[in-house]
């Protein structure tokens, strides 16, 4: 068997279309954290970024299960849109090129964002949190004892700071 490289085997790997995210990247982020994505970009010369945010609350309430990364964009109009056209348009179709894409428009926001990166017929997504929300829990002779503790360690003391038990919300006080 030859080693050689056959001309179909060459213009589909020159073809190919790469949009990966690196294994560097990060799942969760604080709040007021920068979110910064590192990607892996082959044959694209235009890359439309959509950035999907979720109300976590809702979510939670609907379907009463953990997040559903596989959810479903389609039909859904993203709360950010960009398209990145100029840093491609000199590399060869052949050239795998690592990108990082920081995302200013999420610091400051708490909750779940889906960035979906779309060009040349192919979709990568990542699922981004921001901000975290712990419960601490103990039992006592007069009932339940719960702290709700933001990603700063602070205990959330807002209006709608409190939990959720077979359907009926109890505030805190």
């Amino acid at each position: 068997m030859d080693d050689d490289m056959s001309a179909k085997e060459y213009k589909q790997m020159l073809n190919e279309v790469q949009i990966n995210f690196r294994d560097c990247n990060k799942e969760a982020f604080g709040k007021d954290e920068d979110v910064k994505i590192d990607v892996s970009i082959k044959n694209v010369p235009e890359l439309i970024i959509n950035i999907f945010e979720f109300n976590t609350e809702t979510y939670y309430k609907k379907t009463l299960e953990p997040f559903d990364t596989s959810i479903d964009v389609h039909g859904m109009v993203p709360a950010i849109q960009k398209t990145e056209t100029e840093m491609f348009k000199d590399i060869p179709k052949n050239k795998i090129t690592k990108h990082s894409f920081t995302f200013e428009e999420l610091k400051g926001k708490v909750g779940l964002f889906i960035i979906e990166l779309q060009g040349n017929g192919k979709v990568s997504r990542a699922i981004i949190k921001k901000g975290s929300l712990n419960l601490i829990h103990r039992s006592t002779s007069a009932g339940h004892v719960a702290f709700i503790i933001d990603n700063e360690r602070e205990i959330c003391k807002s209006d709608k700071t409190g939990i959720w038990i077979n359907e009926k919300f109890y505030k805190a006080d």
